[in-house]
């Protein structure tokens, strides 16, 4: 660059000698032909020639120069770049290979083309092991083998996984619970196609959680007899012997029965939750009229929605018979309408849709209640969540109910979301396939 500038100044006074030595020249010849004319005129367009032709070649050459400094200005950026590029390469590199976290570049079929150390160390394989073998040929989920086949489909797709428990094959033949993620990381306009996978390993919280769950399915059995028979004493007395005892007797009685009956579903659920969590709930298939399914579930709720002064109302449209599980859905069922009977207030309304399609049949339970607020309605379907405006109207509640419909309904094939607005009421939806 020093070399270009000294040589492009050289230029330029050579351009100025040569119009000077042009401009003295040229009048001399002017004076030497015509000198009345040289005095008169032509001498003054000969400076105006010499000065604009000087001032054209300055221009020029700092045209010129501009032109290649930024070119030359370009150039060391574009090398700084690419240094910049090469050097976060490395690092994504060294960040892949020596991350605690298993991670593994698959293509869209599932194929392992690039396994980083931990993700060696979590397979107890080597290299050569995993390199040109699909990814989900090494999980398992043995009560839900159509959960893995979704999540082939949807990195096939690329659709991203995100989170979900998986239980991997390891080398020793033991199966190791882990989160699986995935997602596609293929470059803009490249033809090669890869995908990330991210394993997390939770076989210890599983474990931990498998333990309390078997306790906690083990006392909810022995818990449930004794308050079934308790009831039936209850109710005994109600009914056989209510003549032999005092109004405020029988007022007491009425109480215990009533948390009787709050227990025993609260056992239920519990119950139903430990076999949810440890995979014992077996899908039982059978044609089912949904519609009277549905309306069985109204009219078991009916005195509670006629305590609060609640109107239920239904639709039914297209063909609801569906080969499901009917003791699953009457818990989904049972689920949501009691929480929005519990969460909506006096002269309320409940609304209850079912539409069926060639492929699917689409279940709404919509209320005018308290809605969840904004900042909550991610954790909604957590496990013993519940939301600060429902703990002020019902302080007994247990935070189970959502957690189980969403499990339940994925069991069965389905899908479950829900819209809400704080103070104007919520919407669940579910779809279940044919």
């Amino acid at each position: 660059m020093r070399f270009f500038t000294s040589f492009l100044t050289l230029v330029v006074l050579l351009l100025c000698v040569f119009f000077a030595f042009s401009y003295f020249d040229s009048k001399y010849l002017l004076v030497a032909t015509d000198a009345e004319y040289a005095k008169n005129t032509g001498t003054q367009l000969l400076e105006l020639f010499l000065i604009v032709s000087i001032a054209a070649a300055m221009f020029l050459s700092l045209l010129i120069y501009s032109v290649l400094s930024t070119q030359n200005a370009a150039r060391r950026m574009a090398y700084a770049i690419s240094k910049d590029m090469s050097f976060s390469k490395e690092q994504f590199r060294r960040f892949y290979e020596l991350s605690p976290v298993p991670y593994l570049l698959i293509s869209p079929k599932g194929t392992i083309t690039r396994p980083n150390k931990a993700s060696l160390r979590f397979f107890g394989r080597t290299e050569e092991d995993l390199i040109d073998k699909n990814i989900f040929s090494f999980l398992s989920l043995p009560e839900h083998s159509e959960k893995i086949m979704r999540y082939k489909d949807s990195a096939e797709r690329r659709i991203p996984v995100e989170q979900k428990e998986v239980q991997v094959l390891l080398d020793s033949k033991e199966l190791r619970w882990a989160l699986l993620s995935i997602e596609d990381i293929t470059t803009p306009g490249s033809h090669e196609h890869n995908c990330l996978v991210t394993l997390v390993d939770i076989h210890e919280q599983k474990e931990l959680e498998r333990i309390k769950t078997e306790f906690l399915s083990l006392a909810s059995h022995q818990l449930r007899s004794p308050l079934a028979n308790l009831k039936w004493y209850i109710d005994f007395l109600l009914n056989r012997r209510r003549d032999q005892m005092s109004e405020e007797v029988q007022g007491y009685l009425h109480k215990m029965y009533r948390r009787n009956s709050d227990m025993i579903e609260l056992v239920n659920t519990l119950l139903n939750l430990s076999r949810i969590e440890m995979g014992r709930v077996k899908v039982e298939k059978e044609s089912a009229d949904v519609e009277a399914l549905t309306k069985s579930v109204i009219e078991e709720l009916e005195p509670t929605a006629l305590e609060k002064k609640i109107v239920m109302e239904t639709t039914f449209v297209g063909d609801l018979q569906l080969d499901t599980d009917t003791r699953l859905v009457r818990i989904i069922l049972q689920n949501l309408l009691s929480n929005s009977l519990r969460y909506t207030k006096e002269n309320g309304k409940v609304f209850i849709r079912l539409s069926g399609s060639t492929s699917r049949i689409r279940f709404e339970v919509e209320d005018t209640g308290v809605g969840i607020p904004p900042n909550e309605q991610g954790s909604i379907f957590s496990k013993l969540y519940r939301a600060t405006n429902a703990k002020e109207i019902e302080a007994n509640g247990n935070g189970i109910g959502l957690y189980m419909c969403k499990e339940l309904v994925e069991g069965l094939g389905g899908t479950i979301t829900f819209v809400s607005k704080l103070g104007e009421g919520t919407t669940f939806t579910f779809e279940l396939p044919r």
